[in-house]
């Protein structure tokens, strides 16, 4: 992928992570989601993470990470709604309570892969990957990070989308 299409790709994909999520939080759960946060992107050497964290990769000709931080009130709440009416033993509700984050990953990146694919270069999606009980995610390789924050009255969920740092100059702006 050039330089500039891998640009444009990155600086599509936050805004239609975010669109989707408020969106699919709002459709699946009746939770209204709002965006309270400027977009950043920093070259700082770890990212914080709060809470339970899936994350999961897009491929192709540009691969970057996406990670979602949630409130512990917030996935208490998607994992009510989630199994609801599901005969759950307290030992596995950790492992109900993990792919709950997963699934809801799972489904607001796949749905925005067509948007993302829409360049015409194929897309992959990985598994999501949970983290809980880590607080930062190191920089590896010059990697950018991209932020947003989403409210409810649940708690916030972060969104962290992990670039290649080849694609920004010393100023954080794209390179030309």
């Amino acid at each position: 992928m050039c330089l500039m299409a891998a640009k444009q790709w990155v600086s599509n994909a936050m805004p239609l992570i975010v669109a989707r999520t408020e969106s699919y939080f709002r459709e699946e759960f009746s939770i209204q989601m709002e965006d309270r946060s400027i977009e950043s992107s920093a070259e700082v050497e770890s990212l914080d993470i709060r809470g339970l964290t899936a994350v999961v990769g897009i491929g192709g000709a540009l691969g970057v990470l996406v990670a979602f931080s949630f409130d512990q009130k917030l996935i208490d709440e998607l994992y009510i709604q989630m199994t609801n009416g599901l005969d759950i033993s307290p030992s596995e509700e950790k492992m109900y309570r993990d792919s709950v984050a997963g699934d809801v990953v799972n489904n607001i990146v796949g749905n925005c892969t067509q948007s993302l694919a829409s360049t015409g270069m194929s897309i992959t999606l990985t598994p999501p990957m949970i983290i809980d009980h880590v607080k930062n995610i190191h920089r590896m390789r010059g990697a950018i990070f991209i932020s947003r924050i989403l409210d409810a009255d649940l708690g916030r969920v972060d969104i962290h989308l992990i670039a290649p740092g080849e694609l920004f100059n010393d100023e954080l702006d794209y390179k030309k």
